[in-house]
């Protein structure tokens, strides 16, 4: 009951929050403007127990405390036939860490700070470090408040945060929302409409935020991308999201994907960040796919859970509004133009890749961890042909520089209920911005992703702290 109240806050929340981009970045971390912070809450001992509603945060600076946005995301950990709305499995359990989500059959967390939970603020409303004549702000309890040390570990620059129990009415989101997504199934409510053993489930769902727009139509079913210019969304310059196991083999793809079983572990709408988790992927009921959406940026956490593959390739194929981009990546710097006709590109493993023109700039920055030994072997995928592409499975006739990664050998079974599994998570980083980015910048987003900001956690307490 604790959480439906907490959720029902949040909602209300968000329905009078103000969408807003994040304030300029302090100087240190000017060039780290669209990087979210992270911490658990294992690492916020000072805090533990706390209503998750409960908790507030606050920078210093010009001599003066500023509410700030934070958000907690609650975990917890399930089998995974949970989610399917079924009893553990057994024999081979497969118990994984997921959001808690009372309106997806995962569940609630327990409404308190716990060890697994996620606090989520943007590391452009990070400030100077408080004196200890500061004082505590307004509206929060005298109990110890927490410091967070936020730092760069490529240069070293360093901003602080900080976290306190609200003792009156102030709101999480202090007001503001960054990002808002709208979960919206055409059949009705989840738990009562949703086919979780046979697709397809069609949707309305939508992320906005102040620098871009964008919807799914079914679970894997990722299909509008437009920049923000202003108020105004621009063209949607994708077809779609694609995966397949090979370019032209369409046995398996995401349309096949939202056709088969298949569930929703979390839907979750903060201020800071919006989450969408998802599993099931034909033969690999157990996939899982993560978007977490900020006001500048989206991750895209992929984890296999499925038998043996020959191979697997996720790529974006853009629509005729990206005609006029020009594509580039690191093996690949020069770039070529977006025009509906062939180019040749340099193949290999790429760190990332960048589309750019008049209706903004969306860099990709690729990650992967895996125990698979050697690793799987990885090239960038291109391809431009608006006049004789190779057969498309899904999405519009034309291949508009569709590009992306593809693993070429194969992969062993990486799903724990069938045996032994390996691991293979794959992770891809979005940085939506205006057109004009230069190859440095994507390099740069590529560096900071590898090396993310860090965090440490002390207790803000004694006798100098004045009530």
């Amino acid at each position: 009951m604790v959480r439906t109240i907490v959720l029902l806050a949040v909602s209300t929340l968000a329905l009078s929050a103000c969408l807003v981009k994040p304030p300029a970045a302090p100087a240190q971390f000017a060039d780290r403007q669209s990087d979210p912070v992270v911490v658990s809450g294992a690492a916020v001992t000072a805090l533990a127990g706390v209503p998750v509603g409960d908790i507030v945060a606050f920078r210093y600076a010009s001599g003066a405390w500023k509410q700030v946005p934070v958000q907690v995301d609650e975990r917890k950990t399930i089998e995974l036939n949970t989610a399917y709305h079924q009893p553990a499995n057994p024999t081979n359990p497969v118990n994984v860490t997921v959001y808690a989500d009372t309106n997806t059959w995962v569940g609630a967390g327990d409404g308190a700070l716990g060890s697994l939970d996620e606090i989520a603020f943007m590391a452009a409303d990070a400030g100077q470090s408080a004196p200890g004549g500061a004082g505590r702000p307004e509206g929060v309890v005298a109990g110890p408040g927490v410091r967070l040390t936020v730092t760069d570990p490529l240069d070293g620059d360093v901003a602080y945060l900080y976290l306190f129990r609200r003792s009156g009415d102030l709101a999480p989101g202090a007001g503001l929302e960054y990002v808002h997504y709208t979960f919206t199934l055409t059949s009705g409510e989840y738990k009562t409409t949703y086919k979780l053993a046979d697709g397809p489930n069609p949707e309305t769902s939508k992320v906005t935020t102040g620098f871009y727009t964008r919807e799914f139509h079914d679970r894997w079913l990722d299909d509008v991308l437009s920049f923000k210019n202003g108020d105004t969304n621009g063209p949607d310059v994708l077809d779609r999201h694609k995966a397949l196991f090979a370019p032209g083999v369409c046995g398996r793809s995401e349309d096949t994907f939202n056709d088969a079983e298949g569930a929703f572990l979390a839907n979750i709408n903060g201020p800071v960040r919006a989450i969408r988790s998802y599993i099931g992927a034909n033969s690999g009921p157990y996939t899982q796919r993560t978007h977490t959406f900020y006001a500048q940026r989206e991750d895209i956490v992929t984890d296999l859970r499925v038998h043996a593959i020959s191979g697997v390739m996720s790529f974006f194929d853009y629509s005729n509004a990206a005609i006029g981009m020009r594509y580039t990546n690191d093996r690949n710097l020069a770039g070529v133009p977006i025009d509906g006709a062939t180019d040749t590109v340099v193949a290999g493993a790429n760190a990332w890749e960048k589309v750019d023109g008049t209706p903004g700039a969306l860099t990709h920055v690729w990650t992967a961890a895996t125990d698979v030994t050697p690793p799987p072997s990885t090239t960038n995928y291109y391809e431009d042909n608006a006049t004789n592409p190779t057969l498309q499975c899904t999405g519009d006739a034309d291949a508009i520089g569709s590009s992306g990664q593809r693993n070429t050998s194969a992969i062993p079974n990486t799903d724990p209920h069938v045996g032994p599994a390996a691991k293979f998570q794959n992770t891809r980083v979005l940085f939506f911005e205006a057109a004009g980015r230069s190859t440095a910048d994507a390099q740069r987003h590529a560096d900071q992703v590898v090396a993310p900001l860090t965090v440490a956690a002390a207790a803000r307490t004694g006798p100098h702290i004045r009530a």
